[in-house]
């Protein structure tokens, strides 16, 4: 979804772009965690994760352009998916210790 053409994200809402960014690095860093992958290594691929999308945005896709508010859409998306993951853990939902 990151790559693909230009136009795809609804615009009538202000700052649509930026919450479909933290929403999917949201899902990502949860899924990430339920998979036993360490709070920070979550954090540092993620990270790394979006600067990459953002640079091929900006040279490969079409009618995409890179953005630095992107990538802090996704860092905030993956501090809300860590947080969600460690409140849905502590209730004792993720009966597997993580």
């Amino acid at each position: 979804m990151l790559l693909s053409p230009g136009g795809t994200v609804p615009s009538d809402l202000p700052h649509a772009d930026k919450v479909t960014h933290a929403l999917m690095f949201a899902v990502l860093a949860f899924c990430s965690r339920y998979a036993r992958i360490h709070p920070a290594w979550t954090l540092g691929w993620l990270a790394l994760y979006g600067i990459l999308t953002e640079i091929l945005q900006e040279t490969v896709a079409v009618r995409r352009s890179g953005s630095v508010w992107d990538w802090c859409a996704d860092i905030i998306g993956v501090v809300i998916g860590l947080a969600i993951f460690e409140v849905w853990r502590r209730r004792g939902r993720g009966t597997r210790k993580v």
